[in-house]
């Protein structure tokens, strides 16, 4: 993988690479679309020797991939050992501070948002703005921008009687209000990552705690050979989609958490 074996960073060459548009005449003589959006995805790897792989990978534009690539945004700062480090900066190895504890870095996706660049399979069709101070001082100090993979934790106490924990996980893009968080297409490319630690956990981003890569109910739904096979060549490190472990708490939308607290 050219672009991150000469930096040693995940640099953000990759850019999405959608299919031609090619289209097939159907008996009602209607041209239809033959083929779907593919991105170009990129990934390094903490291996068993400690060594670090690095490879690209064209894939579809859908979620099971943006979802592992999406999340934050270059020049995100992530809080390591050794002091705040820029997400892109990062590298496999590297130990960062999470809910969990200090765990190293497994893995570390991108992929690049393209303006237009979309379909209706693909999550990647804006990003979100979270604006300095949006849950209160110093969260965040300064604006944070997210990609559509990007969950925060939100706590009601009401929760723990209902689900047996006062957490869990939204989609920060649920929260967008045009004011505070705000939903954005930039004008130009931006590139973006997502990291994996042995645990999945949460890290604090700007005062806000948000989740680290995992590949949720995927691990358990069926996929076709071809691919799960693809997606799982992302991940030198991981055998089998079981090896992702646990999630340390429930997913869900703004949608069902408010329909939760208002029971």
């Amino acid at each position: 993988m050219s672009s991150l074996q000469q930096s040693v960073r995940l640099r953000g060459s990759a850019v999405p690479m959608p299919t031609a548009r090619d289209t097939v005449s159907l008996r009602d003589g209607r041209p239809r679309r033959a083929s779907s959006l593919m991105r170009k995805y990129e990934a390094a790897a903490l291996l068993p020797d400690l060594s670090i792989a690095y490879d690209s990978h064209v894939a579809p534009a859908v979620a099971l991939f943006e979802e592992a690539t999406t999340a934050f945004a270059r020049g995100t700062l992530i809080r390591t050992v050794r002091g705040p480090v820029a997400i892109e900066d990062l590298l496999p190895g590297d130990y960062v501070e999470s809910s969990e504890g200090t765990q190293p870095v497994l893995w570390i996706g991108s992929t690049t948002y393209v303006p237009g660049i979309t379909d209706d399979r693909s999550t990647l069709a804006s990003l979100a703005r979270i604006t300095a101070e949006t849950f209160g001082p110093g969260r965040p100090m300064a604006d944070v921008l997210v990609g559509p993979a990007a969950r925060m934790v939100m706590r009601r106490d009401r929760l723990r009687a209902l689900i047996g924990q006062d957490r869990v996980l939204v989609p920060v893009a649920d929260f967008a209000d045009g004011d505070r968080i705000v939903q954005v297409s930039p004008g130009g490319p931006v590139q973006l990552y997502h990291l994996m630690l042995p645990r999945h956990g949460t890290l604090p981003i700007g005062g806000i705690e948000m989740e680290t890569y995992h590949p949720g109910k995927a691990i358990s739904k069926p996929l076709p050979d071809a691919l799960r096979g693809l997606f799982l060549g992302m991940f030198p490190n991981v055998g089998l989609m079981q090896d992702f472990g646990e999630l340390i708490m429930t997913r869900t939308t703004r949608d069902v958490l408010d329909g939760l607290i208002a029971m």
